[in-house]
Order: C-alpha cells, then sequence, then structure tokens
C-alpha cells in the first residue's frame, strides 16, 4: 500500500465465515473464506454476503446462500439480505436519491459518511447505527477516507403517503 492509499483510508479485505450444525450435532465452519460476490455500483463496491429466502429461515445451513445472494431489493424478494458496501473517499453526487420498500438496518463499521434526506443530513461515524425505513435518500462521503458500511435489509410493505406518490423508486443495488 503506498502512502497516499494509506492515507485515504484503505480498507482490509471482507472474510465471510458461516457455521453450521454437522450431522453429529457438532458446531462447525462449513464455509470459510467462501468467494464473495462483489459488484461496482455508483463508484461503490458491494460485497453480497447472504441471503434468506424468508423469515424465519431454517437451520441447519445446508448451503452457501452467499455465493448466490442477489440484489437486495429486486421486486420479487421476500427475505433478508446482508451486505458490505463501500463507499470510496470524496463521493459526493455519485449516488443518486433512491428509497426502497425495505427497512435496512446499517451500521458503519469504518471511516464516516453523511446521509441527505431531502434537506437534513446526518453525519455518520464508525459505531453509529442507523434503522433506514423507507425513506428517500443518498450517501456522500465528503471524508478523505473511504467509508465501510454493513447493511441488513428486511423487505417490507409500504403505505403510499404523499411524498412517495410523487416520487420514483430507485434503481436496483442501491445502498
Amino acid at each position: 500500500m503506498t502512502e497516499k492509499e494509506s492515507a485515504r483510508g484503505r480498507l482490509p479485505p471482507v472474510r465471510r465465515l458461516v457455521t453450521t450444525t454437522s450431522g453429529d450435532g457438532a458446531a462447525i465452519v462449513a464455509f470459510r473464506d467462501a468467494r464473495l460476490q462483489t459488484i461496482h455500483l455508483n463508484g461503490s463496491t458491494i460485497y453480497r454476503l447472504w441471503e434468506t429466502a424468508g423469515v424465519p429461515t431454517t437451520l441447519p445451513v445446508r448451503a452457501d446462500a452467499g455465493a448466490a445472494a442477489g440484489n437486495a431489493y429486486r421486486a420479487d424478494f421476500a427475505g433478508t439480505s446482508l451486505y458490505v458496501a463501500d463507499i470510496p473517499h470524496d463521493t459526493v453526487g455519485a449516488i443518486p436519491l433512491h428509497r426502497e420498500d425495505s427497512l435496512d438496518y446499517i451500521a458503519v463499521l469504518a471511516g464516516e459518511i453523511d446521509l441527505v434526506l431531502g434537506t437534513e443530513t446526518c453525519h455518520l461515524v464508525a459505531g453509529d447505527v442507523l434503522v433506514q425505513a423507507g425513506n428517500l435518500h443518498t450517501w456522500e462521503n465528503r471524508s478523505g477516507s473511504a467509508c465501510r458500511l454493513l447493511v441488513v435489509v428486511l423487505r417490507a410493505t409500504s403505505q403510499v403517503l404523499p411524498d412517495r406518490a410523487a416520487s420514483s423508486r430507485s434503481s436496483p443495488a442501491s445502498t
């Protein structure tokens, strides 16, 4: 890593492990360092880690649901999704305003970022947790370092609200 990259706050690699229960009842790591699904969207990098078809899910885990995890915001998806989003430094205006019919639990793991909600901006730093409840929003990283978000998506149904009826839905896979 160069001095410039270090100053920009390069993030460590994402590592995914999945535990399960063996046939004889022992706790084991079923998937260790499994290949990550990685996509690039609006300048950000998204690592799709896991999804379930619905809630509750079935245990023990028998297949790697991270290997085939799809877009958490796809129209026919009714389950849960876990992903990490790395948003690069000095990212302003790269992510369009968007909203989804989902309840998203978001933890800032590293760096800092601004959540922009219309005329209100909330500055979030590592350690902050956000419950994003289907609002029109965007993300702006005005800092000199990358930001890493951990996101859990729960699909939701929405009542039609005045501001919702007048605006369009987002592009799929927006964070």
